[in-house]
């Protein structure tokens, strides 16, 4: 249950880029958190520490080919060249401020190949390996034709890869490793996440394993003796294979169109279901009253109508396996998307914009060092696409880096925007000039809630 609730904490560092850097008003409350660092450039044994890296900064570095990055041992062998083939360090753990019982190790790294941000947490006691991608894109961003389009991209994801095609492949191995998975959208925000336990086997389908011989042979004398905490060394099958599987979604999701129609229902089932639950309900009242020109009052969830823009779920659908010379229960003939349109060129679209390291926060826990696990990650992750020329993350601190937003003056509580106005967070220079609930908004609330 420990390891659990403390990996529960580590996923708010996702929700915002500028959990990763010093925050003067971030009131995440954490296990970890990154201590308050000297901005200028030092050194870290071999490598360039830059706590208060953007991924603007990133992208200025030249493109790369990269293969597998060295642990910190061999970073001394490297000459000059080859050193610019690592991941940037953001944080070491000596910068993390943790609580007393927190034995675990830290690091975040950004990695070369596309400035993913990363956070890593080594837990050689941990008897659950977990790792989590946050999205920085929710229901805020369905176009107004596919309303629950981010809802029903994040069942799509599920459902086969390029490099593993078949549909069930992701959670049969989590299943055979003592793992689940599961997946949520909010509203500016889509969080994927899973856990396995920490196993290692033979499948030559698990990449990334360390055979026990091999364990043997990298454990040093001190450590055989017992005269020190042994670290794993090298990330387990389980984790290094689901961690392959998982960054699929991120590099070559398939949404295959033979799974749309079936998927379609299971969404548009979800949003039967909850019409009868009083926290949904109690939910979309309030969007019902918000104003309809902020993104607050959008319908998140979405159903088989508005995700095919106008279909009609009672008709018999051309892709459902039968006919399409049968009739459905109405005795109408069989309809593709039920009279609507296929949303397939709309979910590439939202991944496409949307699904880019820019816009990604990955966090993951294992029994093995840091060196390890960033080697794992680096390997699995490295085809994410970088985010796009000039691209500025929606979080305080990104914003604050590209000249956006203004830290606040002594005595003041809140930044300002590049022309002097105090926002409260990013929701003015984001959504401005509407609010969701005005005088008008908030006049209709109090009529309905007493």
């Amino acid at each position: 249950m420990r390891n659990l609730l403390s990996f529960s904490a580590l996923f708010l560092l996702l929700g915002s880029s500028e959990a990763f850097a010093t925050n003067p008003f971030s009131n995440f409350r954490t296990r970890a958190r990154v201590k308050q660092s000297n901005p200028q450039l030092r050194d870290v044994g071999e490598t360039v520490v830059d706590p208060l890296a953007t991924d603007a900064d990133i992208q200025q570095e030249p493109p790369i080919t990269f293969t597998s990055s060295p642990t910190t041992e061999e970073s001394t062998a490297l000459n000059p060249s080859e050193q610019t083939l690592r991941s940037k360090i953001l944080a070491t753990d000596s910068e993390f401020q943790k609580s007393l019982p927190d034995t675990r190790s830290y690091r975040v790294i950004s990695l070369p190949q596309n400035s993913l941000t990363v956070l890593l947490a080594s837990d050689p006691q941990t008897d659950v390996e977990a790792a989590s991608m946050h999205v920085r894109a929710g229901h805020f961003d369905d176009p107004p034709h596919r309303a629950g389009l981010a809802h029903f991209h994040e069942h799509m994801l599920f459902l086969g890869t390029e490099k593993y095609p078949r549909e069930e492949e992701y959670e049969e191995f989590l299943g055979r490793n003592g793992g689940m998975s599961n997946a949520y959208t909010d509203m500016e925000d889509t969080n994927y996440y899973f856990n396995v336990a920490p196993l290692d086997h033979d499948d030559d389908d698990d990449e990334g394993g360390s055979s026990e011989e091999e364990k043997d042979d990298n454990m040093n004398a001190e450590e055989k003796n017992g005269k020190s905490k042994k670290v794993r060394q090298g990330t387990s099958a389980a984790l290094a294979g689901a961690l392959d599987r998982f960054s699929q979604f991120f590099i070559s999701p398939l949404f295959d169109e033979s799974m749309l129609e079936r998927e379609l229902r299971a969404v548009n089932s979800e949003y039967l279901n909850g019409r009868t639950a009083d926290n949904w309900r109690n939910y979309q009242m309030l969007k019902q009253g918000a104003s309809k020109e902020h993104p607050f009052s959008k319908f998140g969830c979405g159903n088989y109508n508005t995700l095919t823009n106008g279909g009609d779920p009672s008709l018999k659908n051309e892709n459902d396996g039968n006919s399409g010379e049968e009739e459905s229960a109405n005795g109408s003939t069989a309809v593709e998307f039920g009279g609507g349109s296929s949303p397939r060129e709309d979910l590439i679209k939202f991944w496409t914009d949307k699904y880019h390291a820019g816009n990604l926060r990955l966090c993951v826990v294992g029994r093995a060092s840091l060196d390890d696990l960033q080697k794992t990650v680096e390997q699995a992750f490295g085809g994410v696409r970088p985010p796009p020329p000039g691209f500025v993350a929606n979080g305080i601190m990104d914003r604050i880096h590209a000249g956006k937003l203004q830290l606040p003056s002594p005595g003041e509580s809140h930044p300002k925007d590049e022309h002097g106005e105090f926002v409260f967070l990013t929701e003015h220079s984001t959504y401005g000039p509407s609010v969701a609930f005005g005088p008008d908004q908030l006049g209709l609330i109090r009529e309905v809630v007493p």
